[in-house]
């Protein structure tokens, strides 16, 4: 039987990102977790489905590809 949850470390692996970018995509409430006991999990289904939608990339407290809005 396959497992359908898994650690941060193995979701973190699966994606081919950082275990602070899973953190991030689980506050941010684009990657769907489960509280198991004291274990955080992700269901591989959350995963593929993280996989397959484009998701914008944060730099510097700004998406990629947006222009600045001007300061007055």
């Amino acid at each position: 039987m396959d497992k359908i949850l898994c650690s941060k470390r193995e979701a973190a692996e699966i994606l081919g990102v950082s275990v602070r970018t899973i953190e991030n995509l689980i506050v941010r409430k684009l990657l769907i977790s489960r509280q198991v006991g004291r274990r955080r999990l992700i269901p591989y289904a959350a995963l593929v489905q993280v996989a397959r939608r484009d998701t914008p990339i944060i730099t510097g407290g700004q998406r990629e590809g947006m222009v600045p809005e001007k300061q007055q």
